[in-house]
């Protein structure tokens, strides 16, 4: 089992003053984010994922309503990521769970439906293998919630319910340090 202690402290660093929405916010241009995605490693490691800062702070920023900034920390890892493979297009799928929230933060459900439908097909084709975790997160978990998520916004007549009052955001992306399998 590896010890939690080797996972980065992705708690420890002050979050942005706001995120980042087009057209609403000033466009950041500096700070830890890009930091972060600066200093990834050029491969991804999907055995090595506890140890891998731009995966698990991606996890931090999207809690705390940092969509665009969750996108930028999880290119990098999504880019290294083995060609064809779950770990892969499991990370497309939560840059595009990412992508959606944000756009329903612009006001703009219909793209936010079509995004939560390519995020659905990816966590279903990530989990083809039947792996049950992919570094680290139940993949389960979030593809249920992703559904969940989904089907409500599918549903929705307006888009006033708060992002995390709608059913299934808690849960979609389900990594939490302290209930991680380290041997996943």
């Amino acid at each position: 089992m590896i010890p939690p202690a080797a996972m980065p402290d992705v708690e420890a660093w002050p979050l942005p003053d706001e995120p980042y929405v087009p057209s609403v916010t000033p466009r950041p241009v500096t700070g830890r984010v890009f930091e972060i995605s600066e200093a990834a490693p050029k491969v991804t490691d999907p055995g090595r994922w506890f140890e891998h800062e731009a995966w698990l702070t991606g996890f931090r920023l999207y809690r705390h309503g940092y969509f665009w900034e969750t996108h930028e920390v999880w290119e990098p890892v999504w880019i290294g990521a083995r060609p064809n493979s779950a770990e892969r297009v499991m990370v497309q799928g939560l840059i595009q769970v990412a992508n959606a929230c944000l756009k329903l933060r612009m006001g703009r459900r219909r793209a936010a439906v079509r995004l939560m439908g390519i995020a659905e097909r990816c966590l279903d084709e990530a989990a083809i293998g039947g792996a049950d975790r992919l570094m680290g997160l139940d993949l389960d978990a979030a593809r249920a919630a992703t559904t969940r998520f989904a089907a409500d916004l599918g549903a929705a007549a307006v888009d006033d319910a708060p992002l995390d009052a709608r059913p299934g955001y808690d849960t979609m992306i389900a990594y939490r340090r302290e209930n991680v399998n380290y041997n996943a």
